[in-house]
């Protein structure tokens, strides 16, 4: 009779055993059964802030449970990622930013987190145009007569970004390294804030994203002097681009989602679906040109960590040429 009694405990146990995960299985088939809370890493109003909130009203529908959108500016996107370090890792939390904060902020800063590891990337949304931009009724006409008025009164030029150590700062950091003179950086919280400053006279210029200025420029309040990247934009083919006036380098950044580690695969892979999926419908894909955006095809999984990978070591390159490592705090 002991024996017995052994017997079915032993197989009681083994059942158990094999039947545990399932619950988790089952959750994980079932995703969503709540919102989803999106975190935005700039301001309101800002190319990847109007691209996410277009993205996920879309994607939304698609899951069947609403993406609640929510702006954590601060840090060029560093502050948002601070916070999903600790944030479960259930596929109910997850962050759209740049590439900023994974590929650039870790060597500019003391960041709060793994850039490499502590997140699992879903998908690019694509990459950003930019651009420099000074106030039409101000004496620069063209970019030489920045780059004129700074050889002659050193670090009193005074530039808007959306952050410390985004691109629109790298980019004005290596053009200052190779045209041998000093800018004044003044950072802000994302592109609008930025734009705000170089309208109200708070700054001179400003490097930022395309749709922070654009509608500024189409009315006549702003001029566009310099577009960062080798090529130029449509609609603009008149404004100069880094190679035109002779820079041989460019600083891509990248609009991306992403979950904290550890969500399990099929909600990430549920995610990539399901986002890639809206990426490529005719409202989202409206969005992104009218925010300048380029190569807006979906970029996920291993690509995409490739991608970012290659980024984190180019941009340590670039940074530590321009002599910045350690000059932001």
């Amino acid at each position: 009779m002991r024996t017995t009694r052994m017997a079915f405990a032993v197989i009681g146990f083994m059942a158990v055993a094999v039947l545990a995960p399932l619950p988790c299985w089952s959750a994980d088939a079932k995703y969503p059964t709540k919102p989803i809370h999106m975190w935005v890493g700039f301001a309101a109003g800002g190319s990847t802030d109007v691209c996410a909130r277009a993205v996920s009203s879309i994607a939304e529908k698609m899951l069947g449970q609403p993406i609640i959108v929510e702006n954590k500016p601060g840090g060029g996107g560093a502050l948002l990622l601070g916070l999903m370090v600790s944030a479960p890792p259930d596929g109910y939390t997850i962050a759209t930013t740049s590439d900023t904060p994974y590929t650039r902020a870790p060597h500019l800063v003391n960041v709060k987190y793994n850039a490499m590891e502590d997140f699992t990337p879903i998908v690019r949304l694509g990459l950003q145009r930019q651009g420099i931009v000074v106030k039409a009724d101000g004496p620069f006409k063209k970019w030489q007569d920045v780059i004129d008025f700074a050889r002659k009164n050193p670090g009193q030029l005074t530039y808007g970004t959306p952050g410390p150590g985004t691109t629109p700062h790298l980019a004005m950091e290596k053009i200052a390294l190779h045209e041998k003179v000093k800018f004044q950086h003044v950072p802000f919280q994302g592109d609008t804030p930025a734009m705000t400053a170089l309208l109200g006279g708070h700054v001179m210029a400003a490097s930022t994203g395309a749709q922070g200025w654009t509608q500024h420029v189409k009315a006549g309040s702003l001029r566009l002097l310099l577009i960062i990247e080798s090529e130029g934009m449509e609609g603009w083919a008149d404004v100069p681009t880094f190679k035109k006036v002779g820079y041989n380098f460019e600083t891509p950044t990248a609009q991306m989602i992403s979950a904290p580690k550890r969500v399990p695969k099929p909600i990430i892979d549920r995610l990539i679906d399901v986002f890639s999926e809206a990426m490529m419908t005719p409202q989202f894909q409206k969005v992104a040109k009218d925010q300048e955006l380029l190569s807006v095809k979906p970029l996920a999984g291993a690509d995409f960590q490739k991608w970012l990978q290659s980024q984190y070591t180019m941009y340590g390159t670039f940074i530590n040429e321009v002599g910045l490592k350690k000059k932001i705090d």
